[in-house]
């Protein structure tokens, strides 16, 4: 896949993540200090952001957190500097051990690397198993991502039931 950012082309990195699939487990150093491993089974579903300029969080994605921040783990990864990254989050009130800007193998795993200092904007829904169940890579990394596409998606994942035999349909009766 080809993503514009700047006026620049460049080819997506390393391997597409399809949706229904694996997510890739990857350790990622947090803004507090805090190593982390991210991206496989978790006690709640997993939301993971990246973008190449963290000044692109904005209200209408933050109001889409907040509303199911007891539901959601949220990662921010981006290429952005450390001093940018702290403006941004004393604005929204960002916790630090959701924050990183140690992006490389986050990138290269989740298929969003545009070079060695630059990853591409995107969103990832993981539910509870490690699932991939909704992505977004915008073609030009300027432009927004889809939030009422984004917000519907995460509905629906945060609502699935698992569907399989009820006690009395393995008990046969």
């Amino acid at each position: 896949m080809e993503v514009k950012y700047k006026k620049e082309f460049y080819i997506l990195k390393q391997k597409e993540r399809k949706i229904d699939s694996e997510a890739p487990a990857v350790r990622v150093e947090m803004l507090d200090g805090e190593s982390k491993v991210i991206g496989m089974m978790a006690p709640k579903i997993q939301v993971m952001l990246s973008s190449p300029n963290i000044k692109d969080y904005n209200n209408g994605l933050h109001d889409i957190l907040k509303k199911f921040e007891s539901k959601i783990l949220v990662y921010m990864i981006t290429n952005s500097t450390i001093s940018d990254i702290k403006k941004v989050a004393s604005v929204f009130g960002l916790e630090e051990s959701t924050l990183s800007n140690d992006f490389n193998k986050f990138s290269l795993k989740f298929g969003i690397n545009l070079n060695e200092s630059l990853i591409a904007k995107s969103v990832f829904i993981i539910d509870k198993e490690g699932v991939i169940k909704y992505k977004e890579i915008p073609s030009n990394a300027e432009h927004k991502l889809d939030l009422d596409e984004f917000e519907t998606a995460l509905e629906e994942v945060i609502n699935f039931k698992v569907k399989g035999h009820t006690h009395e349909n393995w008990m046969g009766v």
